[in-house]
């Protein structure tokens, strides 16, 4: 079976956060590398979809004293505080191969067994007949795609894509417990989970993944290359408040 390489990071800020996710997707374009990642924000942070306007963040009240992020991935707003966050980059010779279009259900599918198995009955959103209009929501939990994962008739769980020229990255988030910072938006415990804790839905998470993507896991911590790599992304992009206001 072959390896891939999974790092699982402490909380940081979401400037950090998406440095080092395009750092492993340089990793992945130029080295080949695929990684598997598994992180948290802190503090609590507003990540802005690529095309979303930053003056609409006045729009969600609750979380505008909250450090502001723009994601290079399309989408709504998403407050990330009591969640866990995951992000793939991997080499692929065609970006929008069905390899790669079938990742969202994939990384959803499998997160809905894991949820089956610790007590949580989930499932896709699919295609109701009653879509939404063409006004979408501010929040990206708000708004309603054929993948996301839902309970209750809660989203609980999205994701998006970034596609290169021979690699992609594809980032989601899981929310696991309300935040005061998106009161409207409740979590795995919210609705009815027994307890779950980050590390418990990381590992069971994990466990369905693997033979899904035909791999085992090699723990590892990003390279020194890929450090510096991710300080001069943050530094100069994701920290930078030009890239967060440039819309």
């Amino acid at each position: 079976m072959e390896k891939l390489r999974l790092i699982i990071d402490p909380p940081a800020s979401g400037a950090w956060n998406m440095a080092v996710d395009e750092s492993l997707l340089q990793s992945a374009s130029e080295q080949g590398i695929a990684t598997l990642r598994f992180y948290q924000w802190q503090p609590a942070t507003l990540s802005l979809g690529y095309f979303q306007k930053s003056a609409n963040r006045v729009l969600h009240e609750p979380s505008e004293a909250c450090d502001l992020v723009r994601r290079a991935s399309g989408g709504g707003a998403i407050l990330h505080h009591h969640e866990l966050t995951y992000s793939y980059a991997f080499p692929v010779e065609n970006p929008r191969s069905e390899r790669v279009t079938s990742l969202f259900d994939q990384f959803h599918e499998a997160l809905i067994r894991c949820l089956g198995q610790l007590g949580v009955e989930s499932h896709l959103y699919g295609n109701p007949k009653h879509e939404q209009g063409s006004e979408k929501p501010f929040l990206c939990f708000q708004r309603r795609s054929s993948v996301d994962v839902i309970v209750d008739g809660y989203k609980v769980c999205g994701s998006a894509q970034r596609r290169g020229k021979n690699a992609v990255l594809q980032h989601g988030s899981v929310l696991v417990n309300r935040s005061e910072y998106a009161p409207e938006l409740p979590g795995l415990n919210d609705l009815g989970a027994s307890k779950l804790t980050l590390t418990s839905l990381t590992n069971a998470w994990l466990e369905e993944l693997s033979p899904v993507l035909g791999v085992s896991y090699d723990p590892a911590e990003l390279s020194d290359q890929e450090k510096e790599s991710a300080i001069s992304i943050s530094t100069q992009k994701f920290g930078n408040s030009t890239w967060s206001h440039k819309k």
